[in-house]
């Protein structure tokens, strides 16, 4: 039966009552040709900020977006979210869960960092923390901790950047993006890159139980001093190589001398095939900095992100190779994937992860990370983690094929699996979102049998009736992308 038939025939059994043709496992899933043999991409990972990781449901202080935001819940909850999310990842093979905010006074500083690093490792996955080396907090993301950047540069103004005016170079998240106000500091002051060397040194003898670190050398502006022009000369890197090439090395010989197997994650805050990348990344490139970082010990990790270059085969496709010079590494590609950053949270995000991780193992990636902050009690959301991990084990796998293997058996058989694909992107047009809960609801009427697949098809239901309920309030009878601007707040 061809996709038209099939559609023709749930249209026919739904108007005719029929809710029951879609009941349970009855829905025989048409011959699918095999997947075609590939490797893998041997490492999944999740990441995610503390203060919008919400694993516990109906918890007060839950945010659902933000990059330096206050942490709102109530002590213990924390570890509760994260505790939860370690048992999926166990549960589903995932190896590890990155955390911006692991240190933070607020749930239980090193105290709980520890026993929650603990618990993972009793459960085969890594915690690693992300940090900002020269910005985003320090180590200790939030806290009366000598290991506090915030609290360091606060103490030591002489340690803080500069800005083109000679202003004190400040990051102030805005709206939704956060609500914290971060000095920035100077990378070539010789006295702040001994502390974050001493800082690490600190973390990982202090944490002996955390899996590694995800350095950053931060992308919310650079130190304009002179010395830091200097050291720069007159090229506008938006990267800012010559920072990494200043802490990455050293930063990544600290750790190792406390923990032998730790993850050392270099981020580079670009697609590997981005032009400021490919100029620059070169074994015969003329910038002593660039070799510094080249030659790190080939167990050193670096993270690329994905961005939209998925839809453009122009930009990324099958062909496309890492950059020679990081071969002898390993490779993260960092996907947005149904997120606030890209398509929205809780969004269905399945087609976009397959081509991600399609192109990445063809790339040559070792790693595939994405968001966790969503509950996977939100289909789509699980439906999103479930494809990265079956879409990095089977790269080449089409949809189809998840469809039959991870879908189907969590919605009622084949036909209504074929069909959430379709209901699950209504959400921006209001229009479409009154029939699509009809048909939803004879759906889930057919599973009373199967609870689990009836809780899913009512809670997309309940999700796509509030985009129709907010379309209301907005001129566009299709509904307004409400969520994406007001977390843009500059477009609202």
């Amino acid at each position: 039966m061809d996709a038209m038939g099939r559609r023709g025939f749930i249209a026919g059994a739904l108007a005719a009552g029929g809710a029951a043709t879609l009941r349970g496992s009855q829905t025989a899933c048409p011959q699918l040709p095999p997947i075609a043999p590939s490797k893998k991409i041997q490492h999944r990972i999740f990441w995610s900020w503390d203060h919008s990781t919400n694993w516990s449901m109906n918890v007060p202080g839950e945010q659902n977006c933000g990059v330096g935001n206050e942490y709102t819940k109530k002590f213990g909850m924390f570890e509760l979210d994260y505790r939860r999310v370690v048992d999926w990842c166990a549960e589903h093979g995932m190896e590890g869960v990155g955390i911006v905010g692991l240190l933070r006074d607020r749930h239980g500083g090193v105290d709980a960092a520890r026993r929650l690093c603990g618990y993972a490792r009793e459960k085969g996955v890594r915690i690693y923390l992300i940090a900002g080396l020269f910005a985003y907090g320090g180590i200790y993301y939030e806290g009366d901790s000598p290991w506090s950047l915030t609290k360091k540069l606060r103490e030591r103004p002489d340690w803080v950047g500069v800005g083109l005016d000679g202003s004190p170079l400040v990051y102030h998240h805005m709206g939704s993006g956060g609500t914290k106000i971060e000095p920035m500091g100077c990378p070539s002051n010789p006295e702040l890159r001994q502390y974050v060397l001493d800082s690490l040194d600190w973390l990982f003898k202090t944490i002996p139980e955390l899996g590694g670190i995800q350095m950053e050398a931060g992308d919310n502006g650079v130190c304009q001093c002179a010395k830091c022009r200097a050291r720069r000369g007159q090229a506008k890197n938006p990267m800012s190589i010559e920072d990494m090439a200043l802490i990455y090395p050293p930063g990544g010989e600290v750790i190792r001398s406390r923990s032998k197997d730790a993850w050392v994650i270099c981020e580079c805050y670009h697609h590997f095939l981005a032009e400021p990348c490919v100029k620059t990344f070169r074994a015969d490139s003329p910038d002593e900095n660039v070799h510094k970082l080249l030659a790190m010990p080939s167990s050193t990790i670096f993270q690329w992100g994905t961005g939209d270059r998925y839809k453009d085969p122009a930009k990324w496709n099958d062909s496309s190779r890492m950059l020679p010079a990081f071969r002898k590494f390993r490779n993260i590609l960092r996907t947005h994937a149904g997120t606030q950053w890209s398509d929205g949270r809780y969004t269905f995000a399945v087609e976009r992860i397959r081509r991600e991780c399609r192109l990445s193992c063809l790339s040559g990636a070792d790693f595939i990370s994405m968001f966790d902050e969503n509950n996977p009690f939100y289909a789509n959301s699980e439906f999103n983690y479930l494809a990265l991990n079956y879409f990095a084990e089977h790269p080449l796998a089409e949809m189809a094929h998840f469809v039959r293997d991870e879908m189907a058996p969590r919605l009622g058989g084949w036909e209504p699996a074929e069909r959430w694909c379709e209901l699950s992107t209504l959400h921006k047009d209001a229009t479409k979102i009154l029939a699509a809960v009809d048909e939803i609801v004879k759906i889930a009427s057919g599973l009373s049998a199967d609870r689990e697949a009836r809780r899913r098809w009512l809670q997309l239901s309940a999700w796509l009736e509030s985009y129709r309920f907010e379309a209301k309030f907005w001129p566009d009878p299709k509904g307004h992308d409400y969520y994406f601007n007001s977390f843009n707040w500059r477009r609202v």
